[in-house]
């Protein structure tokens, strides 16, 4: 096996035990959230909220998915460091790929259990003020707030880090393409032997099919959850009437979800059929990669104020 291959291998092993330390943390702190006194009684109108709580702890089908899903996204990330082999700095190329791989971790977190458990929790208190809900409802509510807007801050310094990290290899780009012009003879001697060195990496077609196939099945996971979820108005209906920017927090979170497919889906696939040398479509597809990881963190903004009010409301001391 040559050292690049080595090199590969052990980033997927990197990425499968940071997975399983994030599931780890994820479970802990959804087992906290839904954690409950054995001396306090449960009021009769809480029962639904304990028919949600399978939401926090996914079962293993789930959990299969989401490896599946994080190795696929390895290989597919590998392909794309392959492509700059020798054009980018190494470190860019690190930083590119740590952002990604947590922004996909965060973004399936997002809609395939943090949103999906809160439309859980709304369901039973919907019309009620604050005042009349049990104080675990209203401790279930604040921290699944909680938890989306903690997953929305962790994603935003991973954008500033993703749109960096391409400038920089955009950067990279322009200065080798000089490097890799074409031999007055009509020979391209370097990008032959650097097309050579990409054949080393390069993944066999039914390996990329069953990453691609796995990265897929969670983006329309994704769209599922997202399709069923109420809005936030109306989850909140009734309970704050005052409240500005509901609709415009559903809009983001639909943005969001709308973004990630774009880099996940089209973006970091289409790589794979982009020829070696061909530094136009290369140069469209990073500034594509840019602009949408400026159109989350403009998103980002926009949840900033409703959801602080959100949780301001259902904190405990707010009374």
């Amino acid at each position: 096996m040559c050292i690049k291959d080595t090199i590969f291998e052990v980033w997927k092993g990197y990425v499968y035990m940071k997975q399983q330390h994030l599931e780890k943390n994820d479970a802990q702190k959804s087992k906290k959230a839904t954690s409950t006194s054995v001396q306090e009684p449960v009021p009769a109108e809480n029962v639904s909220l304990k028919q949600g709580e399978p939401h926090a702890a996914a079962n293993k089908d789930e959990q299969a998915s989401r490896l599946a899903a994080t190795s696929g996204l390895a290989v597919i990330i590998g392909q794309l460091v392959a492509y700059f082999h020798d054009r980018a700095d190494i470190d860019d190329l690190d930083v590119l790929s740590f952002s990604l791989h947590h922004l996909f971790c965060r973004v399936d977190f997002l809609y395939r259990n943090a949103l999906p458990v809160l439309a859980e929790l709304t369901t039973g208190i919907q019309g009620k003020a604050k005042e009349k809900l049990h104080i675990r409802q209203r401790q279930q509510v604040w921290s699944q707030l909680q938890s989306i807007n903690r997953t929305l801050d962790r994603m935003e310094p991973l954008c500033h880090l993703l749109s960096d990290a391409t400038e920089c290899i955009l950067d990279s780009l322009d200065t080798t393409s000089e490097i890799f012009a074409v031999e007055p003879n009509g020979v391209d001697t370097q990008a032959a032997q650097h097309s050579a060195e990409q054949s080393l990496l390069a993944i066999d077609q039914e390996r990329w099919d069953q990453s691609f196939h796995a990265v897929t099945q969670s983006l329309l996971n994704w769209q599922g959850h997202q399709r069923v979820l109420p809005a936030f108005a109306a989850q909140f209906t009734g309970t704050l009437p005052t409240v500005s920017g509901l609709v415009e927090l559903d809009a983001a979170f639909a943005t969001i979800l709308d973004c990630a497919g774009a880099i996940f889906g089209d973006i970091l696939p289409s790589f794979r059929a982009i020829l070696v040398g061909d530094d136009t479509a290369v140069a469209a597809h990073l500034f594509d990669l840019m602009q949408q990881s400026d159109q989350l963190l403009v998103q980002f903004d926009t949840t900033l104020a409703p959801m602080n009010t959100l949780i301001k409301h259902y904190a405990i001391n707010n009374d």
